[in-house]
């Protein structure tokens, strides 16, 4: 595949890049606002569709401003009132690479790059929830071959299912009970306010209400499933962490309850849901509006579907073609310096797997070296005054150099190609 960026300046010829030559496919577009960004991400876009010998490519641009438009691609827009999103607690039932621990330790980590911390209570509380929530549903963390879907277990759990369990789990807590028992007592709390309502108005309005004995009956029948309910409960203790999970919760109610906000925080972005977003598989170009997003949200919503992506490229093993191009525009909002976060660990450890990471933003601040010196190509379209010294001594780029570049007339394209001992920086006219 390639990429023609323009012409060299010094000699008219043709300045492109090619995935087979450079020495990895991954790419930073540099430049301030109203230099050229969004205009390059769609010429990238386009001449690797163009140009691509396979249907196997998908992009998946995460669009910050809503402003990326590509031609036929299939947009999907996520917002808080949307009814669609990615399951967050759907499994990868792969023995090595998914697994209930894993699908659990990555729900913590994003929780924590993007917000306040959970405390070690919190995180020890929400671990032992969530793999109780997969253990009801059939799916069972030392038990690997449990970990797909099959008529038994239909479907994963959901963030709005982990709610309800930890809701439950906080009235079974306090009531001695289980979540089924729990369900019971709330109907019986539920048919005695009704009925001592209606007794309340009869004795204020006058008159008869033959419903009351209906009321009655039912719940008289609702006590007694809810006295067998809890019978079952002692009877029926079938982990054995029952009892742990209630001692260890004793005196904890606020750290239960810490748990369940961070939870309903989760499910009120709108972007984590249990039916999956409209995104056409036949469609090479998958792009991401979170627009409507806060900040943090975006950067959420972002870091768990890269999870996603860099799980799956190590599952399908060493590729010989670029099969996964993810587009990252404003990509300061994403970047963190730790070597273990997401982002550079799939510029570290993904180009051999087919994955490409495009990154567009206006400076180069939040950039650690290595991902830098990761970008095995590096696009500078025009930098505001205020970044260009940390620009240039970052890239290492002279002043001369930097002073070449004219904002959509004329730009500098560093590009390394296998076998090359150095990164030439190409002074580039571009096409008219």
């Amino acid at each position: 595949m390639q990429i023609k960026w323009g012409e060299n300046a010094v000699n008219g010829a043709p300045v492109t890049w090619d995935s087979s030559r450079v020495v990895n496919p991954h790419i930073g577009l540099f430049g301030d606002t109203g230099m050229g960004k969004t205009h390059n991400i769609q010429k990238i876009i386009n001449e690797l569709l163009e140009t691509s010998t396979h249907n196997r490519l998908r992009f998946h641009i995460f669009d910050a401003h809503g402003d990326i438009e590509i031609e036929g691609a299939s947009t999907v827009h996520f917002h808080e009132s949307a009814d669609f999103g990615f399951n967050l607690l759907e499994l990868n039932s792969d023995p090595e690479f998914g697994g209930i621990r894993k699908r659990i330790q990555s729900l913590i980590t994003a929780i924590n790059k993007t917000s306040t911390r959970l405390g070690h209570r919190q995180e020890r509380l929400l671990t032992r929830l969530l793999t109780g929530l997969y253990r009801d549903a059939g799916f069972i963390i030392t038990d690997p071959s449990t970990w797909g879907l099959s008529p038994e277990r239909p479907a994963y759990p959901t963030l709005l299912d982990a709610i309800d369990y930890s809701r439950q789990y906080l009235h079974s807590v306090y009531t001695g009970s289980t979540s089924a028992a729990v369900t019971a007592l709330q109907d019986v709390n539920k048919l005695v306010k009704l009925i001592r309502a209606r007794e309340v108005s009869l004795q204020r309005m006058g008159g008869d209400d033959p419903s009351i004995e209906k009321l009655q009956r039912d719940l008289d029948a609702a006590k007694q499933k809810a006295i067998l309910s809890y019978t079952e409960a002692v009877n029926g203790v079938s982990s054995g962490e029952e009892l742990d999970m209630a001692i260890e919760s004793e005196g904890q109610e606020e750290t239960l309850r810490a748990v369940i906000d961070r939870l309903e925080n989760l499910y009120g972005i709108g972007i984590y849901r249990s039916t999956p977003p409209p995104l056409d598989p036949r469609n090479p170009v998958w792009r991401y509006v979170i627009k409507a997003l806060e900040s943090e949200e975006k950067k959420l919503f972002t870091m768990t579907r890269l999870e996603t992506l860099f799980t799956r490229a190590i599952q399908r093993g060493v590729q010989s073609e670029i099969r996964d191009v993810v587009i990252l525009d404003e990509a300061h909002l994403y970047l963190e310096k730790e070597d273990d976060y997401i982002v550079n660990r799939m510029v570290r450890e993904l180009r051999k797997f087919g994955v490409m990471m495009v990154f567009a933003t206006h400076g180069l601040n939040d950039y650690t070296q290595s991902t830098l010196a990761g970008l095995g190509t590096k696009i500078v379209l025009g930098v505001d005054h205020t970044y260009r010294r940390v620009a240039a001594t970052k890239l290492m780029i002279d002043e001369p150099t930097m002073n070449f570049i004219v904002p959509h007339q004329r730009i500098l394209a560093q590009m390394k190609n296998r076998g090359e001992t150095n990164t030439v920086t190409h002074r580039v006219l571009l096409n008219s």
